[in-house]
């Protein structure tokens, strides 16, 4: 019988902690862009066997889905890609749809299909709607990476600018001394006050602190990290420019305005295509007609839930009302 070893995990070291913190910063950065990006948009009259939610969760990162109907679910959204030929104008004629414990080769709607005599003729089973993330079906995945590899480069950077700020010196010593001003160093990282006891005749007078010209760059990393958030959130169509709005000439303020509306329109054009084409597919009208919109309202909602409160007569206003 084989003798049970022991083996105590090998303590990581300062590289390998650093690593593991760039990983975490990153990924930090995507799941924020994913929070907002993928509640943008409310998708209305969905039928109760379709999920709006993932259905934004694979337009964020594939960049294109699908909406069908099945004998077996009823309708469905699910993750697509395109499978055999384009038409004339550039768009897959079939789909690979597929989920979990699903997958099937569907035909692309691409309008009311007629026999012969002039009869629609029923492809409920057989079609599929694209539903895509951009007009060339991009994923936002693609563009948010970039901005969260950046944003990760600059917040590593100022971690390591205080810390430099913190420890503005580098310490010689000799080999003897190298475990035990690493444990010093170690413990003001920690916040920790380092004490070192002299022991086996090391003299502290061979210790020398070489000191490092070290400028604090808070101010300026953090306006910078600002444009580059400001810049993703542009690309994702969200109004970015806060408090500082008052400070811009109305010419400045109406441009950025126009872009961040073209870029939400980028996202919303082909989301409305889908479900005009799903309604008609299916024959929905009215109440019943599918619809996808954004959530413009969600802010002004919470801030006047918030901020309601009742006069003398018992009923609510809100600070506005009551500034009137």
């Amino acid at each position: 019988m084989a003798r049970k070893v022991n083996v105590k995990p090998r303590p990581r070291g300062i590289r390998e902690d650093a690593i593991i913190l760039n990983n975490d910063t990153f990924d930090d950065y995507c799941n924020r862009f994913y929070k907002i990006a993928t509640s943008i948009f409310e998708w209305v009259n969905l039928p109760d066997s379709c999920d709006g939610e993932y259905l934004e969760h694979v337009l964020f990162y594939k960049g294109m889905g699908a909406l069908l109907k099945t004998e077996e679910y009823g309708f469905i959204n699910t993750k697509a890609t395109a499978s055999g030929d384009y038409n004339i104008y550039g768009r897959p004629t079939q789909l690979n749809c597929y989920s979990y414990s699903f997958n099937e080769v569907r035909k692309v709607y691409n309008g009311l299909i007629r026999d012969a005599d002039g009869n629609i003729m029923n492809e409920e089973n057989s079609e599929c709607i694209l539903v895509r993330n951009t007009l060339l079906s991009k994923p936002t995945f693609a563009s948010m990476r970039l901005f969260a590899l950046r944003l990760t480069e600059l917040e590593r950077t100022m971690d390591t600018n205080v810390k430099r700020c913190k420890d503005p010196y580098i310490i010689k010593a000799n080999k003897n001394q190298e475990l035990s001003m690493r444990q010093i160093f170690q413990d003001a990282d920690n916040n920790v006050p380092a004490i070192m006891v002299e022991k086996n005749g090391l003299d502290l007078k061979d210790i020398e602190a070489i000191p490092l010209k070290v400028e604090f760059l808070g101010k300026d990393m953090m306006e910078y990290k600002e444009k580059i958030m400001n810049e993703a959130l542009t690309v994702l169509g969200i109004n970015n420019r806060g408090e500082k709005r008052e400070r811009l000439i109305s010419d400045e303020t109406n441009s950025n305005n126009e872009l961040i509306n073209m870029n939400l329109m980028s996202y919303l054009t082909p989301r409305k295509q889908a479900c005009k084409e799903f309604n008609e597919k299916f024959g929905l009208t009215g109440d019943k007609a599918i619809d996808v919109r954004v959530r413009s309202d969600l802010d002004n909602l919470i801030k006047r839930e918030m901020s309601s409160v009742k006069n003398k007569f018992g009923i609510e206003e809100t600070e506005e009302s009551t500034e009137e």
